[in-house]
């Protein structure tokens, strides 16, 4: 008798953990930016770089910004955002290269404020 409580009790605490994988599972997939669809993106110019931030400018291209201040550079534009970088991301950008950054959330300032999730130079898909 004892030996089928015990196969009983291995075979509950198998169930519950499977279940709970299940739903750590589940959970992750449903909180994903990716899978579910709720992530944004920016392709600019990056203005400023003020490390570990950059500010992207969209709407204006490098020669339009060079030798601008940051109110100069703003003026006229209907999309910019300061973004934070890790080191990485902040490795593979320079002022004034193209670029496409994808971020979960912005502010709601203007220029907005954003982590970047991913950056990708696109400066040299510009210039083939």
């Amino acid at each position: 008798m004892k030996g089928n409580k015990v196969v009983l009790l291995i075979v509950i605490i198998a169930l519950v953990t499977v279940s709970a994988v299940v739903l750590s599972i589940s959970i992750f997939f449903q909180n994903n930016q990716v899978q579910n669809g709720s992530v944004l993106s920016i392709e600019g110019v990056v203005a400023i770089v003020d490390e570990p931030n950059i500010l992207v400018i969209q709407g204006k291209d490098a020669a339009e910004l060079k030798g601008l201040t940051e109110v100069e550079m703003l003026e006229g534009v209907n999309e910019a955002i300061w973004f934070s970088l890790s080191i990485d991301q902040l490795k593979r950008v320079n002022e004034f290269d193209t670029i496409r950054v994808t971020y979960s959330r912005v502010s709601e300032t203007f220029p907005g404020r954003a982590s970047a999730n991913s950056v990708k130079n696109i400066s040299d898909d510009f210039s083939n």
